[in-house]
């Protein structure tokens, strides 16, 4: 029997309603990731601005009185998110000196910058913009606290035409409006009412806000704002550069979508290019970089090093791969840009057919343990989980693991090395336990007795650094720009002929019959950092080891990759560095006869498995463990992968 006209308009009804609360319930949700955010930003502003900014207020501590510290990797990600706002918001300006700069904060939340930058002077009108209901929450805020009145100025009384526009505060220096952008008819109106023709630059800011709204919501809002004269509109968004199997996209696109807030914008324009594409509809000129070009383009050398003073730092590999899935973009129809001449990396054409990448089951959540291989399996020592760990874990070849229980052993320790000097021993070097502290010891791992002894120092404390066996019973290790040979009877620090800089986190390799070993990769600073591009090879001499660039190349330049080599093939895996690597470049092939560098195109079942070779340990033509904490999205880890050469 047919449906009554009466139940067919109920049963609309019933869809209309839910509909209105299912878009309700998402716009909460989105306001909910500004308590997130601001919680964050607070931590930063705790302990970075007594070094960075001594002479400015907090201010966001009217919002959240009690701060809770972040770990320095969320810490750093927030200031450079922050940081790179502002000072784009700095280069805009300079570029009109004698005009006032009106900035719109799109999605504002409880960002303080309006705060931050009128205590500092300057010629700023500020127009705060977000959901009603939240400009209410901010405004109860500011009427608590006398400090943010003084600095926005005495306000004006709010006209009847002004309430109807959403303003809810208004000073000669501040405006808070209440608007939600899908509401564009809305929005248009209040920037033809609020930004008068002639009166100065207008610089949009949509730190992560659009990102939240689908593009057919998002889009029309740049639209408008292209329609103002003088227009630069900043944003700060996700992107995907090496798609969505990547470890850390899939981490965050989980994270985001488990917090009922999913990004929306993100898988249509995942990458810079479109990205650009996209704006380009709309203003002439079109600016973009990812976060860690803007650590290395707008944060000078002196800045760095006080950051490096705010609090123990040792987690590059994860803060690069973090600022290279956000980007800014700065558009604009005033031909007035921000950044200084991109220039494009260079790329790799050719594949290598002869290299593939193989995964192997392990699960093994560890990240920068020291592991060798031994008859059958391989012995891991160290590392970090959720603390760092002392444990020796034998692992077979099939991936069964056990803790071997010793009495006594190494400290716990990361970021060490262990390699199989044959004889049936393994040595252990260095490492480190808290940021800062490393070790010099040398322990000495019986395969047959499963016991650890003591066997002396190194001339210094090294941590990521690198070892390898360069005949039986010697151990070469390369850390602070010095070559150190173990033997079982000494420990000898060598000449170096040649120049090579103090690199930490490179791969180390050899090749015992043609006497010849390369260095790839690492970083020769922990303030910049400053990574290292070129490939080195060396050969040990009795007492001396003699070291010549023989390549450079900016795909090489990666903090913690990994290097075999066999049949004049040198395979680089992994790392972190100023490109975001692929299914195609995650793995590089280097001819060590014509030099010539090649792809190697991962296998999409491998792929798929989510690789992670930051922190991993690698031995022989196999890397295990490894991982990285994915900012505040959650942490992925590494398995087990092999390298093989046809």
């Amino acid at each position: 029997m047919p449906a009554t006209p009466e139940e067919i308009l109920a049963n609309n009804r019933r869809k209309i309603e839910k509909h209105r609360r299912r878009l309700a319930y998402h716009d909460l949700q989105v306001q909910g990731t500004n308590n997130s955010s601001i919680m964050s930003k607070r931590s930063v502003e705790a302990i970075y601005n007594p070094i960075l900014e001594p002479e400015s207020s907090e201010w966001i501590k009217f919002f959240v009185p009690k701060a809770k510290r972040r770990s320095p990797a969320i810490n750093r990600g927030y200031w450079i998110r922050v940081e790179s706002i502002k000072q784009m918001i700095f280069r805009i300006r300079d570029q009109y000196p004698d005009q006032p700069v009106r900035i719109v904060n799109l999605g504002c939340g409880f960002d303080v910058l309006p705060f931050q930058l009128l205590e500092q002077g300057g010629n700023y009108e500020f127009y705060d913009f977000d959901y009603p209901e939240l400009v209410h929450r901010k405004l109860a805020v500011m009427n608590e606290a006398p400090e943010i009145l003084s600095v926005v100025g005495d306000r004006n009384e709010i006209t009847p035409a002004q309430k109807d526009m959403g303003i809810v505060m208004a000073t000669s220096k501040y405006k808070l409006v209440g608007c939600d952008l899908k509401n564009t008819g809305l929005y248009k109106k209040q920037l033809e009412s609020l930004l008068p023709k002639g009166a100065g630059p207008t610089i949009f800011i949509a730190e992560v806000s659009l990102a939240y709204m689908k593009p057919e919501d998002a889009n029309p809002v740049i639209e408008i704002s292209a329609q103002v004269e003088d227009s630069h509109f900043l944003v700060l968004e996700q992107i995907m550069p090496s798609g969505p199997q990547h470890f850390f996209a899939k981490k965050m696109l989980y994270h985001f979508s488990h917090l009922r807030s999913p990004l929306q914008c993100v898988e249509t324009y995942s990458t810079k290019e479109k990205q650009t594409e996209r704006f380009r509809q709309y203003f002439p000129d079109i600016e973009i970089r990812d976060l860690f070009e803007c650590w290395n383009e707008l944060v000078s050398r002196e800045k760095k090093k006080a950051v490096d003073e705010v609090e123990a730092f040792d987690e590059w590999e994860e803060f690069i791969v973090f600022c290279q899935h956000y980007v800014v973009i700065h558009a604009t129809n005033s031909r007035k840009l921000a950044f200084r001449r991109h220039h494009e990396k260079d790329e790799i054409t050719g594949f290598n057919d002869d290299v593939t990448l193989q995964h192997r089951e392990l699960d093994l959540e560890l990240k920068f343990p020291a592991a060798s291989e031994t008859d059958g399996g391989c012995i891991v020592h160290g590392g970090m989980w959720q603390s760092r760990t002392d444990e020796t874990l034998q692992i077979d070849n099939d991936g069964n693991k056990s803790a071997l229980q010793t009495s006594e052993g190494p400290s716990p320790r990361m970021c060490h090395t262990l390699t199989n000097a044959q004889y049936g021993t393994l040595v252990l070097t260095g490492g480190r336990g808290r940021p800062g502290l490393a070790y010099d010891d040398i322990w000495t791992f019986h395969v047959e007795s499963k016991k650890w002894t003591k066997a002396g120092s190194l001339p210094f404390p090294m941590y990521r650094h690198s070892a390898i066996c360069t005949e039986p019973g010697k151990v070469l290790v390369f850390g602070e720009g010095q070559f150190v040979e173990i033997t079982d009877s000494e420990v000898t620090t060598l000449r170096v002929l040649g120049d090579i800089p103090k690199l930490a986190s490179c791969a180390l390799t050899f090749d015992p019959e043609q006497s010849v070993g390369y260095i790839v990769g690492g970083m020769s600073s922990v303030v910049e950092p400053l990574i290292n591009s070129e490939v080195y090879r060396y050969k040990v001499t009795n007492d001396a080891v003699i070291v010549e660039p023989v390549l450079s190349s900016p795909q090489l330049a990666r903090i913690g990759c990994h290097a075999f080599l066999e049949k004049n093939l040198l395979v680089v895996v992994g790392g972190a560095g100023s490109v975001l690597q692929n299914q195609d470049t995650t793995v590089l092939v280097v001819n060590t006869l014509t030099w010539s560098l090649e792809k190697v195109k991962i296998p999409r079942p491998v792929w798929e498995t989510n690789p992670v070779f930051l922190g991993a340990a690698s031995f022989g033509n196999r890397l295990i463990g490894g991982g990285a904490v994915c900012y505040s999205f959650g942490s992925a880890y590494g398995g087990a992968y092999s390298v093989e050469v046809a």
